[in-house]
């Protein structure tokens, strides 16, 4: 028992240690922090629950999580009648995005006859002038304010949580008469997911006392940082892309309310101070010039609110409206949008250059005091808008306006799940949609290409879009090949990338849907009306006959990969078919997916699984009876249904890789396969087990791949995986000391002649012709030339990289590029002879004998011989045909020194390694989750790779 009492006491003596190693110090107190303005001010409700009360901390002080701002949105929604609370979607992880209808009781009570006057004022084909009046007259002011699309921007979401408090709280004449006149929306947390992550990252890298480095962790965060949404997209630009289901929901809500103003509360870098309304130039020349004029109305009264607090500020400098695709989307319907960037602050607050610190509480107020600035003028101003709306949208539908005779239209063709995808998104914009009842002669329609092609005939099945509609404006916006931009823009533009490099843009030049989504369409300039039905969606017919020796999707379809890739999880095999086929009078395109019961002999019910997946895709299946192919067209039994074997596939994130494009990637295999996958870190890449998969995706990157990493690979692929590489990335793997033998530009100029020689030798066999006499004769042909005999003389190694240096000035910073693609090639199955490319500043790749150009910059067109074809030197590497000439750009912004640079160079390009395969990437095939014509380049390198480009490793 002593002894027991002994080593009682000595554990005690171990325990007990001095109080300053058991808890942490209080911090000093910083009286820089200190913050002297009132964020609530004033007498409010006290059945009300104060915000203060509900986060457990003085509102704005800190970061309030997604679950604090929601459950203080459902409580105050019980305890006032002046809030109607409606759920518009849920995030990939499953978190409420919630819109918070703000008036008097009365007008909530009628926000069905509300909606319904809003509709009827928007549509000027079915409301007259008389109705328009009476309409606006009893019509309220309708805001949409949202915040915080970028999850670490966090101020917003903190500043809308204090306006919806004041709002249905405060006891004030002011906030009354808002009230009376005016119906309130705010969105106040647009990316929980985003948010959720950072508030994470603020719990973790908090410390005892406040922060004001924004270098710090606590600031910044880590990859992959709180901006973008679960699948790390930017929501911020996928207003009419449409492809995550926070942007889905939100822009169904907003399209159906069609609200006056709407603001959009972001922030921006930490040293800088807050930027609003109105933006410079470029502007989009499709949006209605009546909103730059209400822009500079209301930026006066913002600024002047902001001047009364003494605080500093700036309009435009940075901030164009180009690009269609932010929130701003819905300035082309019609709505005032008011873009905020308050300088970030994330928490605690940040010391600035003048060496005082801004406080988090103090960017809250920036953004509640530009809230009710913005509310107040909208009161003020609010039926002159509605007047000024009711004009424009007249004018969108005016027999001789601006959009009266034009008419956009996408070509028939078999790709019919992507093209229904498209026309979805159509849709979802209220833009009304047909279809061709019948072959449509016109006398000239415009092409992709630019070319004006007369007498054109617009095949029966195309989709027809009139641009003569009340949706005008976002039609042309997004349908129209290019974007005007005025002289003075383009002239600033071209000084400043010669100056410094820098740039008037502030996003991508170029966006078309059609060309995003990889399908041909035309702009025809008339307004087609006849042998038009409204487009309609339709099941997919399948002829599933379970006594079938086959079955057949068509290839041309995108959900024909996930159609082969599905199956293949379910333990079925599958064949790819590399030519155009026909059984039983049905034709399929190249690149087919055939299932036959000679493979799955111990498959139960193979029919059965084949229906299965089909439904899961909504796809059409063919059954056959027999394995011949009609005329010269391949059986069933040859070399050209080719086995496939089953993708194990992992993506590398992490490290200095894109999480961007880490994102889209994984995106893109969830949403077009939806198959099992890893990811994996890079970091940890030398000690990964990669023999688990066939398959490795590595997205571009922000730095190099080292020489053991790069080693790792090089006997992965060796040993038969199938390496895909994007962007930076793929550049490493191409650069000095690659592993690939495709080279960067910058690297292959010591080869030149041969990369112009191969690029000779790949047009010369789409030759239709061949000398035949010269072929069979006995005797030697004396005439024989070389392709490059008259070439011009070409380059120095010195000369091209001189050159070369230059044409990097101008590379674009988001155009299309006219790409042309190797139609005998697994890789392009599914996708057209001329590809739209979307290129940046970007690696540029050479493929030469020892690889293969899958889709190279560039489309060959006949050309007039004039006085340069008789120069006696070349212009760049390579060298073009007689007679021939090359377009490149197809829409953006492309500097003919750009477009000389880009020409002819590779895009995608395949290259054997032992038993496996690399295949690279120039840009990001899948940009923004909204390029599906590229996209479907990836998923056959992803779904395809392991049985056509690489030989399977055999289990006995």
């Amino acid at each position: 028992m002593q002894s027991m009492k002994k080593w009682f006491l000595l554990l005690l003596s171990v325990a007990v240690l001095p109080a300053y190693s058991a808890v942490l110090m209080k911090p000093i107190d910083d009286p820089d922090l200190a913050y002297s303005g009132e964020l609530l001010s004033g007498s409010y409700n006290s059945q009300i629950t104060h915000p203060d009360t509900l986060l457990g901390f003085p509102i704005g002080s800190r970061v309030a999580t997604p679950e604090q701002i929601h459950n203080a949105v459902v409580t105050w929604a019980s305890q006032s009648d002046k809030l109607h609370v409606v759920e518009y979607a849920r995030t990939h992880e499953g978190r409420p995005l919630l819109a918070v209808f703000i008036s008097t009781p009365s007008r909530l009570a009628s926000l069905d006859e509300v909606h319904a006057d809003i509709q009827k004022l928007a549509d000027p084909l079915s409301t007259n002038e008389t109705q328009a009046k009476a309409i606006i007259d009893r019509l309220p002011a309708v805001a949409w304010m949202a915040y915080s699309i970028h999850g670490n921007e966090t101020s917003g979401a903190d500043a809308a949580l204090t306006a919806i408090y004041h709002l249905i709280a405060s006891e004030s004449d002011e906030v009354d008469a808002l009230l009376d006149d005016m119906i309130v929306v705010i969105d106040p947390m647009m990316n929980p997911d985003g948010r959720a992550r950072f508030a994470k990252s603020l719990e973790q890298y908090r410390g005892t006392a406040p922060n004001v480095d924004d270098q710090s962790l606590l600031h910044r965060g880590d990859w992959p940082y709180g901006r973008t949404n679960h699948y790390f997209f930017d929501l911020n630009r996928d207003f009419f892309y449409l492809t995550q289901p926070e942007t889905v929901g939100r822009v169904g809500l907003i399209n159906q309310w069609r609200p006056q103003l709407m603001i959009d509360g972001h922030e921006m870098g930490s040293q800088d101070t807050y930027l609003m309304g109105p933006p410079r130039q470029p502007l989009n020349h499709n949006i209605d010039p009546n909103l730059q004029k209400w822009a500079r109305t209301f930026a006066k009264d913002q600024s002047s609110a902001f001047d009364e607090k003494g605080w500093r500020y700036y309009t435009g400098e940075w901030f164009e409206n180009w690009y269609p695709g932010y929130s701003n989307y819905a300035e082309y319907r019609g709505t005032m949008h008011i873009l905020y960037e308050q300088s970030r602050m994330a928490e605690d607050g940040v010391r600035r250059p003048e060496g005082t610190v801004q406080t988090y509480i103090e960017s809250v107020h920036h953004q509640f005091v530009s809230t009710i600035a913005n509310l107040k003028t909208l009161d003020k101003h609010s039926k002159a808008m509605y007047q000024d709306y009711w004009q424009g949208r007249k004018n969108n539908v005016a027999a001789k306006g601006k959009f009266a005779n034009r008419t956009y239209v996408i070509l028939a063709n078999d790709n019919v799940g992507r093209t229904n995808n498209l026309v979805a998104k159509l849709l979802a914009q209220d833009i009304q949609v047909y279809v061709a009842d019948k072959a449509i002669k016109v006398s000239k329609a415009v092409t992709q290409q630019g070319t004006t092609e007369k007498d054109f005939v617009i095949p029966k099945g195309s989709i027809v879009v009139p641009n003569r509609q009340p949706e005008a404006p976002l039609i042309a916006a997004i349908l129209e090949f290019d974007a005007g931009v005025n002289d003075a823009v383009l002239l600033e533009e071209r000084q400043r990338t010669l100056r410094d490099g820098s740039s008037l843009m502030y996003d991508t030049t170029a966006w078309n849907l059609t060309m995003m989504y990889g399908l041909e369409s035309v702009t025809v300039p008339e307004h087609l009306t006849r042998n038009l039905t409204p487009y309609s969606t339709s099941t997919p017919q399948s002829q599933l006959n379970d006594n079938a020796i086959a079955w057949l999707v068509d290839g041309a379809d995108d959900r024909s990969v996930a159609f082969a890739a599905r199956l293949m999880e379910r333990g079925v095999y599958v064949r790819f078919v590399d030519e155009v086929s026909e059984y039983e009078g049905r034709r399929f395109n190249r690149g087919s997916i055939a299932v036959t019961v000679t493979d799955n002999p111990k498959v139960d019910d193979l029919a059965g699984a084949i229906a299965q997946t089909a439904a899961e895709l909504n796809i059409a299946v063919y059954s056959t009876g027999t394995g011949f192919g009609e005329g010269d067209l391949p059986e069933w039994g040859g070399e050209h249904f080719a086995l496939l074997t089953r993708p194990q596939v992992a993506l590398l994130s992490h490290g200095n890789v894109s999480s961007y494009d880490v994102g889209a990637t994984w995106h893109s295999i969830d949403s077009h396969l939806g198959i099992r996958h890893s990811q994996l870190d890079i970091n940890a890449l030398n000690r990964t087990d990669l023999r688990r998969y066939n398959v490795l995706v590595l997205p571009t990157s922000y730095g190099p791949l080292d020489k053991k990493a790069q080693a790792t690979l090089k006997d992965w692929v060796n040993d038969g995986g199938t390496l895909i590489a994007h962007g930076r990335s793929a550049a490493a793997l191409a650069g000095k000391d690659g592993i690939a033998k495709v080279k960067t530009l910058e690297n292959s100029f010591d080869k030149a002649f041969d990369y112009d020689v191969s690029l000779m030798r790949e047009m010369m066999a789409l030759d239709n012709e061949v000398a035949t006499k010269a072929t069979m004769s006995h005797t030697l042909d004396t005439e024989f030339s070389f392709p490059w005999d008259n070439a011009p003389k070409p380059l120095s190694e010195d000369a091209l990289k001189r050159r070369d240096k230059w044409l990097k000035i101008f590379m674009p910073s988001g155009a299309f590029v006219a790409g042309r693609t190797d139609q005998k090639h697994w890789l392009t199955a599914g996708t057209p002879d001329v590809l739209p490319l979307l290129y940046s500043s970007q690696p540029l790749l050479m493929s030469g004998d020892d690889s293969q150009a899958i889709v190279r910059a560039g489309v060959y067109t006949d050309a007039p011989k004039t006085k340069e074809d008789d120069k006696k030197t070349a212009s760049h590497w390579f060298s073009l045909p007689e007679g021939k000439t090359l377009n490149v750009r197809m829409s953006g912004l492309l500097w003919p020194e750009a477009q000389q640079r880009v020409a002819n160079t590779a895009y995608l390009t395949r290259e054997q390694h032992g038993k496996g395969q690399i295949i690279l990437f120039s840009g990001q095939p899948n940009f923004r989750g909204a390029a599906h014509g590229t996209n479907r380049l990836l998923l056959n390198a992803i779904v395809y790779g392991p049985g056509l480009g690489s030989r399977a490793r055999i289990s006995l």
